[in-house]
């Protein structure tokens, strides 16, 4: 199963099957206290713990081996040449004798992976390599919360990645936009928007952007003097809390989202070597979920975008449903990449 901790939320997401036909076996989204994450990184094991308890419980699932991912500035990821001759294990020594000079820290303190990319176009001798350090303290911090919830970590991923693994079923969803074309997906968040382009089915680029839907949450709980974010979702799932009711806030929000991925996309094409129009926007993201976004950001943005669902086709458990998977499938990006880690 795919666990996503992020800094307001665990979602729980476990999938079987093989591609074109991926099952929702269990899913559960519990809130996070406050002060269990803190600037990507666990600060209270314990509440962490307790909470993914409750989110297994809630799941009803058996499996506890579980994929979860690290972000923030303890990850770092850099793309670096090798030669081509170079086997794994030789590739393996090489980067453990070379990690000082590309990792800001002493390599006892870090856990370290690689992975080949491709060959480099201008010199068939050399290979480019994607080399991704984490400190390891916030990897066993996870790990040992986790532990204390029954569940045994099998994988540790970056959520940006896991967020490209998750880009590749809305690609597939829409075949048109696999050949020859430039995707842009955003991933709005509580607190910070992922940027991953895809061109060609392939991930070209990726950004964060410090601009989420926290802001928005806590306007609408003031502005209805609700309890928490957990009883904002239930009011506008059930539509106690109507579209009307919030109308001005979404819109304001909407202008300000749409402006930031005009921004970044700008941003991208200045940056970019390629030339190449991005011909579609994506949007997911727990942020998507608001009734009348989709209409308010239409009347911003000047691009064709559309709401991803990397869900979209997959048939679900009963329990999923009762725990509104289709609902907030736009959010369950990084958990969907997680999860397809041990099924591909």
């Amino acid at each position: 199963m795919g666990v996503d901790i992020s800094s307001t939320r665990i979602k729980v997401l476990e999938l079987d099957g093989k591609p074109g036909a991926y099952r929702v076996l269990s899913y559960a989204s519990e809130a996070l206290p406050s002060d269990a994450v803190a600037d990507d990184q666990v600060v209270n094991p314990e509440a962490l713990a307790a909470t993914m308890t409750r989110a297994l419980e809630r799941a009803g699932t058996r499996t506890r081996d579980a994929a979860i991912a690290v972000s923030g500035p303890t990850v770092i990821s850099k793309v670096i040449d090798m030669p081509a001759d170079l086997s794994d294990e030789d590739m393996e020594q090489q980067i453990g004798f070379d990690a000082e000079q590309y990792i800001p820290h002493a390599i006892d303190e870090v856990n370290l992976d690689f992975q080949v990319l491709e060959r480099d176009p201008t010199n068939p001798d050399v290979n480019r390599v994607l080399l991704v350090a984490c400190r390891r303290e916030n990897i066993e911090t996870r790990i040992g919360a986790l532990d204390m919830a029954g569940v045994k970590v099998k994988i540790v991923d970056v959520e940006e990645y896991a967020l490209q693994n998750a880009s590749t079923l809305l690609i597939e969803q829409t075949p048109a936009l696999a050949n020859g074309s430039s995707v842009a997906v955003f991933d709005v968040g509580a607190h910070q928007t992922r940027l991953s382009v895809q061109h060609n089915g392939r991930h070209v680029y990726s950004r964060e952007l410090s601009f989420g839907g926290h802001s928005l949450a806590t306007r609408l709980i003031d502005r209805h003097d609700l309890r928490d974010t957990d009883q904002l979702r239930a009011q506008l799932r059930t539509g106690e809390l109507d579209g009307a009711a919030i109308a001005s806030d979404i819109s304001d929000f909407a202008e300000r989202l749409a402006g930031q991925i005009e921004r970044a996309l700008q941003f991208y094409i200045s940056a970019s070597s390629r030339d190449e129009a991005v011909e579609q926007v994506v949007l997911v993201g727990g942020a998507t979920l608001y009734p009348g976004l989709e209409a308010a950001i239409t009347r911003h943005m000047s691009r064709p975008f559309t709401l991803g669902n990397p869900l979209a086709g997959m048939l679900a458990s009963s329990r999923a449903r009762r725990n509104h998977v289709d609902q907030e499938a736009s959010a369950l990006m990084v958990a969907t990449g997680l999860a397809l880690r041990s099924i591909r």
